[in-house]
């Protein structure tokens, strides 16, 4: 559309009625298709919200479990050779630390609570689990009991 100064003085231009209504006619349409945009965006949001909590509920199988438990037992056996510490409580304590550190990060009671999604997640943070607080009480346990 283009719009055409009608001169009336010389110094005074306005625009013919007509093309002020269209102008003002495309501005109104303009805006309504911009609710309409704004209104399909906040739609598509809360749909991506509610696929991603389904998506967080879907947890880990029963195989997962087991291949997250073979994971920490390994982990486990890992760390206790590493910081000598042979006795089976401290693999207990050590087992039970990293159980904790992945159920505190997840907000879970159990490992069958994990998020399907955040397995691997899962993984590597047991491949990286280290906790030398604990480590080191095991080690100082084990001092004060004794050879």
């Amino acid at each position: 559309m283009s719009i055409e100064l009608i001169p009336q003085e010389p110094e005074e231009m306005t625009l013919p009625q007509k093309d002020v209504q269209d102008l003002h006619a495309d501005v109104i349409r303009m805006g309504e298709m911009i609710l309409r945009m704004g209104n399909l965006m906040s739609a598509m949001e809360r749909r991506m919200q509610e696929l991603e909590e389904k998506q967080r509920q879907i947890t880990a199988s029963h195989d997962d479990v087991k291949c997250l438990n073979d994971l920490i037992n390994i982990r486990v056996k890992e760390i206790c050779g590493k910081y000598a510490l042979p006795d089976p409580g401290d693999e207990r304590a050590i087992r039970a630390g990293i159980k904790r550190d992945i159920k505190k990060r997840y907000g879970i009671k159990d490992l069958h609570d994990v998020p399907e999604v955040a397995l691997t997640a899962v993984q590597k943070q047991i491949d990286r689990w280290t906790d030398i607080r604990l480590i080191m009480k095991r080690r100082e346990l084990r001092q004060e009991a004794g050879p």
